[in-house]
């Protein structure tokens, strides 16, 4: 094996570890369990296109979440020619390393088995461990985990199940909410009081601001002789008011 960093380098001069590595006559893989299987370059290219070719599609594929076309690869790794390049996305070995890195190249094949085990783990709710811990217990590297993230199937049942969680674990919130306000948490009792309405915290503010308004106006009364002083302070003071006012009143939702 040559170099320990990553295909990536060769494209964005970026170099970092990653789970694609170069060796003499192709690139190397990291596969779930911590294995690395050699993926050599298919026959009739060189070492250095299959690598760039693989590092700008990776690179295009993260920018824009969808497969890319010759011409977007081409854009990122011009010193080859879109023959190349073509001919390349076409071989098994091309496929077979983006795989890897979760690229999924046709939507109609689902979900696979290593995705699927990685799913129910991160929709736990009582793992508490984080995203990062839970992939490296199943040999996923985060790259690949990104991977999927850009495909919609994945995307969308990932976000499912967090939803269903949020929503299954709503009961025991508010149990728990309803607990600590009867112990007499004063947090929580405010916070019930907010969600039914019966105490409205940014009301209170605007009630104790109005109250201030008020002796304020009558201050000026009783202290300021000159009438068109007195009258221009209270112009002011009125508008301060309306602005308190227009706080407190319901906005209507644009259309």
């Amino acid at each position: 094996m040559t170099s320990a960093s990553t295909v990536r380098v060769i494209a964005t001069g970026n170099p970092v570890v990653d789970e694609f590595e170069q060796f003499e006559g192709g690139v190397a893989v990291h596969l779930p369990g911590g294995d690395l299987v050699h993926i050599k370059t298919p026959e009739g290219f060189t070492d250095t296109a299959f690598r760039g070719t693989l590092a700008a599609f990776d690179t295009a594929y993260r920018r824009n979440g969808k497969i890319p076309s010759v011409g977007e690869i081409h854009e990122l790794w011009p010193k080859l020619p879109k023959k190349t390049i073509s001919g390349l996305m076409s071989t098994l070995e091309f496929r077979t390393a983006l795989t890897s890195r979760g690229v999924q190249w046709d939507p109609k094949d689902g979900l696979t088995m290593e995705q699927q085990t990685v799913l129910l783990k991160l929709a736990d709710p009582f793992d508490r461990r984080g995203i990062s811990a839970k992939l490296k217990e199943f040999g996923v590297p985060m790259a690949r985990f990104q991977g999927w993230m850009k495909q919609p199937l994945f995307s969308e049942l990932y976000n499912k199940q967090t939803q269903e969680n949020y929503a299954e674990a709503l009961p025991a919130i508010r149990q728990r909410l309803i607990g600590n306000a009867e112990a007499g948490d004063q947090r929580a009792i405010e916070l019930i009081f907010a969600m039914t309405g019966e105490w409205n915290p940014q009301q209170q503010h605007l009630d104790d601001a109005r109250t201030i308004v008020l002796k304020v106006v009558e201050a000026i009364i009783t202290h300021v002789k000159d009438k068109a002083t007195r009258e221009a302070i209270l112009s002011d003071v009125s508008m301060y008011a309306g602005t308190l006012a227009s706080m407190n009143s319901p906005k209507a939702l644009e259309n």
